[in-house]
């Protein structure tokens, strides 16, 4: 081949918590709670009810639930068979994909809809990794720890599935309420105020002085910038500086042998110490455990 095409840098992070599958009796009922990740559940047997806010649905044998991060929700099952699920929290630090997860606070996807995609597939796929790395002796407790390739696998199903969700979202999207021209006018209002933020935000990387920045050209308050901001991004914009720089540390750590004092001075960090704790905080590794052995073997 005499052309070239370079894929874009994808330095981004996946975050998984809690992904278990679960069987719970007739009469089980999990409190209202929330989370401050997007949860995605499968009923896989059976079915439960579940309550988002001030809204119920019943979901039902091969129904999905895309619940966006800070919903108040809760299960019971009140059927007279076992309630059988499949259940994952996680989060992507991509403003794009937030966007799309944080387009509305929840969204049922019925079986009909799912059978168009291969999310059972992919459950089925996630199943035999519990099952590979169950201990032979008691099946219901599972190891703490997975082989590399059941890592990897994890994150590549979890990716795969909601990559499929988020398609289904977008090509049977149904407003949960009828829309009238003045929500119609709202959105696209927040959405307005929300990418000029965000254009702000990633260019200067200090959430202060951007949230107030635009919100003295729109003649708005702090307050309602910022509340507009999360209803479109599903985060804060301090979160989003925060995962922002997080994201162009992680690519100047792989892709440059800048010192770490000129990384932190480019990341608006007051000295390189207070960039290392931080993005410590972050990732649970220093800088220099971070980044890729043959630019810290060139700088020793």
């Amino acid at each position: 081949m005499d052309d070239y095409y370079f894929f874009p840098n994808v330095i981004n992070t996946l975050q998984i918590v809690g992904c278990h599958f679960g069987l719970q009796p007739s009469g089980w009922t999990y409190p209202r709670h929330h989370h401050h990740l997007f949860e995605l559940l499968c009923c896989m047997d059976g079915e439960v009810v579940q309550e988002m806010n001030r809204e119920s649905i019943t979901m039902r044998e091969g129904d999905w639930l895309l619940i966006k991060s800070g919903v108040r929700h809760q299960s019971s099952n009140l059927a007279a068979v076992p309630y059988g699920y499949f259940n994952v929290h996680f989060d992507l630090d991509d403003t794009e994909i937030r966007s799309l997860l944080a387009a509305t606070p929840y969204r049922h996807i019925r079986r009909q809809e799912a059978q168009q995609s291969k999310l059972r597939f992919y459950v089925g796929e996630l199943e035999a990794i519990m099952r590979r790395n169950q201990s032979e002796e008691v099946l219901a407790v599972p190891q703490q720890t997975l082989r590399f390739e059941d890592k990897l696998l994890l994150q590549s199903y979890t990716l795969l599935i909601v990559h499929n969700v988020l398609a289904l979202v977008r090509e049977h999207a149904v407003p949960l309420k009828p829309a009238s021209a003045s929500d119609g006018d709202t959105s696209l209002f927040a959405a307005d105020v929300a990418h000029a933020m965000e254009e702000k935000l990633s260019l200067g990387l200090n959430e202060e002085a951007s949230v107030s920045s635009v919100a003295k050209e729109l003649n708005l308050s702090r307050s309602q910038c910022s509340k507009l901001f999360s209803k479109v991004y599903g985060l804060s914009p301090r979160q989003y500086v925060s995962r922002h720089k997080l994201n162009m540390a992680k690519e100047l750590l792989v892709t440059t042998n800048l010192p770490m004092t000129d990384i932190a001075e480019k990341l608006g960090f007051h000295s390189a110490s207070h960039f290392s704790r931080q993005f410590r905080r972050w990732t649970g590794q220093s800088p220099s455990e971070f980044k890729p052995k043959h630019y810290s073997m060139r700088q020793e």
